[in-house]
């Protein structure tokens, strides 16, 4: 009957999507606490994407103004306070410096593929006091 077929329908569309925004990610999370005032480095590391440009950009990641940075093979790029420096090895390596409380928030690290570009999620949390406590260090010395 129809409500079978329609039934059964939604499951395969909704095993499909499943499966396909697996793809997409790869389930790592990248997680960040740093003071700010403060850098931060990582690497991102992607399977088959040696040829391919990487990019950092900013939740939700879905329009172009949010992309950040974005980087060529074996190649090193910068813009603000973020670098990216490919290692040519499908990885590459994201550095923030001057870290702001305001940059506390969800992003990704992100290859160009033809079809769908894959992420890998960073979640970033910037904490305040640091520079109390480089304060109190100079006062000592």
């Amino acid at each position: 009957n129809k409500f079978c077929f329609d039934f059964f329908l939604h499951l395969i569309l909704h095993s499909m999507l499943s499966i396909l925004a697996g793809t997409l990610t790869d389930g790592t999370i990248i997680n960040l606490e740093e003071f700010e005032g403060r850098s931060v480095s990582f690497q991102c590391k992607h399977k088959i994407a040696s040829n391919s440009n990487k990019y950092f950009c900013k939740d939700p990641c879905k329009d172009e103004g949010e992309k950040l940075v974005t980087v060529e093979p074996g190649r090193r790029a910068e813009s603000g306070r973020i670098a990216l420096m490919d290692s040519g090895d499908g990885s590459f390596t994201v550095t923030f410096s001057n870290l702001q409380l305001s940059d506390s928030q969800k992003y990704w690290c992100a290859v160009e593929r033809t079809g769908f570009d894959t992420y890998v999620e960073v979640q970033l949390t910037v904490k305040k006091g640091m520079c109390i406590i480089q304060s109190v260090l100079n006062k000592m010395h």
